[in-house]
């Protein structure tokens, strides 16, 4: 659905994130963990492309999407208050699939995190434990165990340093993650390899956001000549289970 919206809070946090949120039933009663919105600006003196942003939350009616600033688009998003117009079209994509009563281990990598975070009150009757990562203290939010590049909080390294000792000690048996796609795909080995389900967002540039102009494509295994398709990760996913991703090249 495509729809203008006022912005009912603007907020912090910490130096480079901010978290937007608006009011809209109809749009929030249909939203699921993993899927996203395609902000947009009313403003004609900013960039006319949307960004696609992941849902940082659902709250009754209410919608937040925590973002980073990166570049021009993020940055105009920034810059808007309660009481400003936003153009959104959403909820967009396929979410997570909603396993019940798991072990389950959650792995964001910079702006991986705010999914995981929705995700983490839609899961039902699971053990949770949420790995986070950045590359510095700027980078991280509450979470069970944070890990940063240079050392400036919580443990020292890639949110992957510990996975297999993780996975082992607290019988981990479905891995959700989103984050760079390095992280990602080291994430996927070790799950393959330990014969854990894990389930990836994946973080592409999805200019239309309803799967028309193929920009955010991906090589999808499948039983063919070619042995891959490609898919629409704004429309086909951005979620995928490992054992479908193309990574042989990574492997």
């Amino acid at each position: 659905m495509y729809k203008t919206c006022t912005i009912t809070d603007y907020r912090e946090m910490g130096v480079d994130y901010f978290v937007l949120t608006i009011c809209e039933a109809d749009l929030a009663q249909n939203a699921v963990a993993g899927q996203f919105f395609n902000l947009g600006y009313t403003n004609g003196d900013v960039p006319r492309l949307k960004k696609p942003i992941s849902i940082y939350d659902v709250d009754g009616d209410r919608i937040s999407f925590m973002i980073k600033k990166l570049g021009k688009g993020t940055e105009a998003l920034s810059k808007l208050r309660a009481g400003d117009e936003m153009k959104v079209l959403g909820p967009l994509g396929n979410g997570f699939p909603l396993l019940v009563d798991r072990n389950v281990l959650l792995i964001s990598g910079g702006v991986g995190y705010p999914p995981m975070v929705h995700l983490k009150k839609e899961l039902k009757k699971c053990t949770i434990t949420h790995l986070h990562g950045g590359r510095t203290e700027t980078d991280i939010f509450p979470c069970d165990i944070a890990y940063t590049e240079d050392g400036s909080k919580g443990e020292t390294g890639l949110v992957t340093k510990d996975l297999e000792k993780i996975i082992n000690e607290k019988n981990i048996n479905v891995i959700y993650t989103c984050g760079p796609d390095p992280m990602m795909h080291a994430i996927g080995k070790i799950a393959k390899a330990m014969k854990v389900e894990c389930h990836l967002s994946l973080e592409e540039y999805m200019a239309c956001g309803i799967g028309a102009c193929y920009g955010c494509a991906v090589r999808i295994k499948a039983d063919n000549e070619d042995g891959f398709v490609n898919k629409r990760v704004c429309k086909d996913g951005p979620v995928f289970e490992i054992n479908e991703l193309w990574v042989a090249e990574n492997e």
